[in-house]
């Protein structure tokens, strides 16, 4: 097993029955000003609750190109990009439906340029108080009646302990391609829970477990009596909001999905920014690292962009 040289704050998946760890890093790193591209409240919630809803930050006429620019991808990416896409579990191999595909920042132009919209990049770097880049990204699916949940999870314990994300200085920021409504198995958070780190039991299977643990989680799992703990705290809070909304939330923030219901697809662009000053250690708690598609190493700082 590689083990990081430096100290960790955060010690996961170590043989131990689990631990609740208090955060003592910064969930905010830049002071609020006039001049700040939040609102006041805005940032309050940020930092009180680990994760914000902005609405209307892209407009028709982008969400088209971008719907478009995703259709043209995930039809290609079983020729194009095929060891960096997520089926459905399914018994049936001809009904396995795409559920991810990461990396897409690097592949189609209008994804990419995504990442640097201004409308998100600048805010994160507001958020972070740093120049960011991207840890990784993806394209979501749910199809209608299929597309399978996650169970409650914070994504910086997994980011921690087999990408050696050595603090919790990182943003994801989720571009809702369609409507999040409660049926189609929209996000629900734990308010708060962004304070706390939950260390979980288990070890982190082989590198090529990875694959497995997107379609059903086996570790990182954090124990019942944490997430009950967690939830007396802050409560379990549900987005719902409209297409073209961006969804930002911190990377410690306690957040799971369910099954969707509904008669239409659930589809998302996920960006995770990480600052520069956090860059990947060895892991903490895994063999080897998992692929640049999963968690960058070859770091670009990223540049505003302005829409064409």
């Amino acid at each position: 097993m590689i083990f990081s040289a430096v100290r960790d704050p955060y010690p996961t998946r170590d043989k131990s029955e689990g631990a609740l760890i208090r955060r003592t890093e910064p969930v905010v790193y830049s002071k609020w000003a006039d001049s700040s591209p939040l609102k006041k409240e805005q940032l309050a919630q940020f930092e009180h609750d680990g994760y914000l809803v902005l609405t209307d930050v892209f407009s028709a006429h982008e969400l088209d190109g971008l719907r478009a620019a995703a259709e043209r991808v995930s039809k290609n990416c079983a020729e194009t990009h095929p060891g960096q896409l997520i089926k459905e579990a399914s018994e049936d191999a001809d009904d396995q439906q795409l559920r991810t595909l990461f990396g897409v920042h690097g592949m189609e132009g209008l994804l990419q340029d995504t990442a640097s919209n201004p409308h998100m990049l600048e805010v994160i770097q507001f958020l972070l108080g740093d120049q960011v880049y991207i840890h990784q990204s993806r394209l979501n699916f749910k199809s209608p009646h299929y597309g399978s949940g996650f169970e409650w999870h914070s994504d910086f314990e997994t980011w921690h302990a087999e990408d050696g994300m050595p603090g919790m200085r990182a943003i994801s920021a989720t571009v809702l391609l369609t409507d999040e409504v409660s049926a189609d198995g929209s996000l629900k958070f734990m308010p708060r829970s962004h304070k706390t780190f939950v260390a979980c039991p288990g070890e982190t299977p082989e590198t090529t477990g990875y694959r497995e643990a997107f379609k059903k989680q086996a570790v990182g799992k954090p124990p019942a009596l944490f997430l009950s703990l967690l939830e007396e705290n802050g409560g379990v809070q549900e987005v719902v909001a409209p297409a073209g909304s961006v969804l930002l939330f911190d990377c410690n923030v306690m957040h799971g999905a369910g099954k969707n219901t509904s008669e239409h697809l659930r589809a998302n662009l996920f960006y995770v920014y990480n600052a520069l000053s956090n860059t990947l250690n060895a892991p903490y708690a895994a063999d080897e690292p998992r692929p640049e598609f999963l968690a960058t190493r070859k770091v670009k700082p990223l540049m505003a962009q302005v829409p064409a």
